[in-house]
């Protein structure tokens, strides 16, 4: 039995649009994770990342064909699905028989409409994925993908059976996240992965995830592959993987991926401990909540070798942040930043312009917050109204959709209009907060006194560059 997982190529303006200069790529964990999966089970597996191997068609044909699976899984996310399905249509010519398996978040959220939409795709897997492509795959092998034996009890699945399509029940949640093997970076090129520059300060580097699931209910988030329901692997677990990471690629720099790192606090300064026990040389950056965060907690991340930490503060108006259901206050946000800035991590901020019931003037209250908060990096994004999440359903009350072109869906062009704005306001808004946060000479010569070395002016050069290249667009 031979599996191979796509990564389609999706280009740097396609994902990131007029700040493409800013745009990074990371290994995809997801399609690793199952590959490991596999492999670990006598499956023999290869994964094709066509983001950073930027493959034409014609170079896709010539790997498909070298590879020649019994099945192909490709990844899909909302905004570039038209790109797995032009990905899948490849595999079709070019592979007939193969089973073809679309997966990932898009088709988690909508497993039958998939196999609607492109008559190629054979299967679609919806939620965590290692356990059902592994059963997918031992159930083809023993009774072939023309015998419906191979699909009818394989829990997470929607498929086709004679012209019908089935959705079978919901595999349940990975419970215990430390049985997984580590993700098979070495099917990957890793070392052709670049993260943005600004959220690292070492290389080689890479990206890793400790927890899975979000219980929070911001109404523009989905969660359709890892759900509601939070689980941790152990503070040993990640460890050794990072012990691993050291020793096989030399890794000096770690990207925690996860939703909210700081979620379980016993668990942080459990890991802290740990880290420093092993006197690893790692530094390390992850995401968090400004609820979820308190000074005491941070001194410690600091100590243990975090320089840089995420946090979603959306919106400087409490109106618009109980309008999204974010659940935190400005109170919070205010302290979540200052702590950190206290005990020395740095402290990159994403807020959203175009939330619903925003006006010109809470747009420009946002702007002047984050110019108030003055972290060290600032991301403005257009609130995008994704398919399956509460946002979507509400969008009406507050404003219009003006595209379902999901190629558009990308956070850096309008899609939903609030009441009482247009698309061009938007635009210019999202202008505007560029340039006002990052053209500010107490701003700039405050990054200036911070150099160290080339690769914070490399930083500040790309960063620039970005912001020249997104004015003439």
């Amino acid at each position: 039995m031979k599996v191979t997982l796509i990564n389609p190529s999706i280009t740097m303006k396609e994902r990131y649009g007029k700040f493409a200069k800013g745009g990074s790529s990371i290994p995809p964990l997801g399609l690793a994770y199952i590959a490991a999966t596999l492999e670990n089970n006598g499956v023999e597996v290869d994964i094709i990342d066509g983001s950073v191997l930027n493959l034409n068609q014609g170079a896709l044909e010539k790997l498909l064909s070298k590879h020649n699976p019994d099945i192909v899984g490709v990844t899909a996310l909302t905004p570039t699905l038209y790109r797995s399905y032009e990905v899948i249509n490849t595999v079709k010519k070019t592979l007939p028989d193969s089973l073809i398996v679309i997966g990932g978040p898009h088709p988690s959220l909508f497993p039958t409409a998939v196999l609607k939409e492109n008559a190629n795709i054979d299967v679609s897997v919806y939620g965590e994925g290692e356990c059902t492509v592994l059963e997918l795959a031992n159930n083809i092998e023993s009774h072939g993908k023309d015998n419906s034996k191979s699909f009818e009890d394989v829990r997470g699945i929607a498929y086709r059976n004679n012209g019908q399509i089935r959705k079978n029940t919901p595999r349940p949640y990975i419970d215990d996240l430390d049985t997984l093997p580590f993700p098979a970076r070495h099917l990957l090129p890793m070392g052709k992965y670049r993260p943005a520059l600004y959220q690292i300060k070492r290389s080689p580097n890479t990206n890793l995830i400790a927890s899975r699931g979000c219980p929070f209910n911001c109404n523009f988030c989905s969660k359709g592959v890892y759900g509601r329901k939070v689980r941790m692997r152990s503070p040993e677990n990640v460890i050794t993987e990072i012990e691993y990471l050291i020793e096989k690629y030399g890794i000096k720099e770690l990207l925690f991926w996860d939703d909210t790192f700081t979620l379980n606090k016993e668990w942080i300064e459990d890991f802290c401990i740990l880290l420093k026990e092993k006197n690893l040389d790692i530094t390390w950056s992850c995401s968090s909540r400004v609820n979820k965060v308190d000074k005491p907690l941070l001194q410690k991340m600091r100590k243990a070798g975090c320089w840089s930490i995420f946090y979603g503060i959306e919106s400087g108006s409490q109106k618009l942040l109980n309008n999204i259901n974010k659940g935190i206050t400005i109170s919070q946000v205010r302290n979540a930043v200052k702590w950190a800035k206290e005990v020395g991590i740095q402290v990159r901020a994403s807020f959203m312009l175009g939330l619903p019931g925003e006006t010109k003037e809470l747009a420009e209250k946002t702007i002047a917050f984050a110019k108030d908060l003055d972290p060290d990096y600032a991301q403005f994004n257009i609130t995008t109204p994704y398919p399956g999440t509460e946002l979507m359903k509400v969008a009406g009350k507050y404003g219009k959709i003006i595209s379902h072109d999901f190629s558009k869906y990308t956070i850096w062009s309008p899609i939903f209009i609030p009441n009482g704005t247009t698309s061009e306001d938007l635009t210019k808004l999202h202008h505007q907060a560029y340039m006002e946060f990052y053209i500010r000479p107490s701003y700039i010569l405050k990054r200036l006194a911070k150099i160290r070395s080339f690769s914070d002016i490399k930083i500040y050069l790309n960063g620039f560059a970005t912001l020249v290249s997104s004015s003439i667009h």
